[in-house]
């Protein structure tokens, strides 16, 4: 939404109908000249311009923290309130975490979880006040960690997973000028973001007391 006022403001002309759906659905057989998909994309016949990578991280709120202890390993999460995510296809959002030897081993939130939610902002909120330890999309999670109102969690085990944001639109010989102006206006404007793009790296300040002091002694 809030790209939307630039947009039109670039292009007067343009009449803009956005549907705001977390259903996966058809481009070409229900009319639409572009969608803007998260998650795991899957290949097919639609053109995809990557916008970026949607990296997850283990938040939880400072007072959530104070109350409760920070994790250290991932064995403690079985002694923590949990917030799960639900999609709508019923699939529950696995939590992945890194090994020694390298290999990903998955954790399912809900075997602890107090409460479980279908979408990413609630989760922010669930965790800002202070319901439990959430998985959740970093550049939802940024200005919260910025403010000091949420901490990473177990930073240097969780594995950030592999989901994307692209824009796809379907594969024609010629582009309609309306589809390409508005994809190539999206883009710039999703390269603006900052954070979009903020790195891994950069989560490591904003971590708990316990994940502080075993990265000092790593």
């Amino acid at each position: 939404m809030p790209i939307l006022p630039g947009l039109l403001e670039r292009y007067p002309g343009l009449s803009i109908s956005v549907d705001f759906d977390d259903r996966v659905v058809d481009l070409v057989r229900d009319g639409y000249d572009l969608g803007l998909r998260g998650g795991h994309i899957r290949d097919s016949a639609l053109v995809s311009r990557s916008v970026c990578q949607l990296n997850t991280v283990l938040v939880a709120s400072t007072g959530y923290l104070s109350r409760h202890g920070v994790p250290g390993k991932v064995e403690d999460l079985q002694h923590h309130r949990l917030v799960a995510r639900r999609f709508l296809s019923g699939a529950v959002d696995a939590w992945s975490f890194q090994t020694a030897d390298g290999s990903i081993t998955t954790l399912d939130p809900t075997d602890s979880a107090v409460l479980t939610l279908s979408a990413p902002e609630t989760l922010i909120e669930a965790a800002c006040n202070g319901i439990g330890v959430a998985q959740v999309a970093v550049h939802l999670a940024w200005e919260h960690l910025v403010a000091e109102r949420l901490k990473v969690v177990l930073h240097r085990q969780h594995h950030p997973g592999s989901y994307e944001m692209v824009i796809q639109y379907p594969h024609r010989a010629l582009i309609a000028p309306r589809v390409r102006v508005v994809v190539e206006y999206l883009l710039e404007a999703f390269a603006a973001n900052s954070t979009l793009h903020v790195p891994l790296e950069a989560l490591a300040e904003h971590a708990g007391i316990a994940a502080e002091s075993e990265l000092t002694r790593l």
